[in-house]
């Protein structure tokens, strides 16, 4: 029973991020293809979203590993 919580634990966070990486990156597409002479700026906040998405997907990872363990 612990696998499983461990795992599906992880697994939530993870398609989580994905899908949060994934609406991150086609909505900086998005604004680069109506306003292309802000791509510098665009990219800086794309990468700024995506590392707190990652940043979530961590967190789901350390919370797993506690689940297993504690």
């Amino acid at each position: 029973m612990e696998s499983l919580a461990f795992g599906l634990t992880y697994a939530i966070a993870a398609l989580g991020a994905a899908l949060g990486a994934g609406l991150v990156g086609a909505a900086a597409l998005n604004a680069a293809g109506r306003n292309p002479e802000k791509i510098g700026e665009i990219r800086g906040l794309m990468i700024l979203a995506v590392s707190f998405v990652d940043a979530l997907a961590i967190i789901g990872f350390v919370v797993a590993i506690l689940v297993k363990f504690l």
